[in-house]
């Protein structure tokens, strides 16, 4: 495949940087992330957020043909635009504005001392 001038295969150091201040962002508020990313055959980069705790994924997303979609699970759609930080942040207000997803609580015991502590 030739590279075509201006057309850049997989995430820029820049890009990557907004992507990772998305995951601090979501830490933050109690949604703790892995990602992944790749390339498709067409050569468009994709990247994706899944939660640590239930592995659903968080929010995906693209850069098509020079402009980046955003998916957010059950959320009505996706969001597209050409400024990639402004599409985070459209992502991470559509995520912080979910309800909160139960985490189970740990069961406390007593033990031989008559100390609590975590099972």
């Amino acid at each position: 495949m030739t590279a075509v001038p201006g057309y850049q295969r997989g995430w820029s150091k820049h890009e990557l940087l907004h992507l990772d201040r998305a995951a601090k962002f979501l830490a933050a508020n109690g949604t703790i992330v892995e990602s992944d990313r790749g390339v498709t055959d067409e050569g468009d980069p994709w990247f994706v957020f899944c939660d640590r705790l239930s592995g659903e994924i968080v929010g995906h997303f693209a850069r098509i043909d020079g402009h980046y979609v955003a998916c957010v699970p059950f959320r009505g759609g996706a969001v597209t635009g050409y400024v990639l930080r402004d599409l985070i942040n459209q992502f991470l207000r559509r995520h912080v504005h979910r309800p909160p997803q139960r985490v189970p609580r740990a069961r406390r015991r007593t033990n031989a001392d008559g100390d609590r502590a975590l099972a």
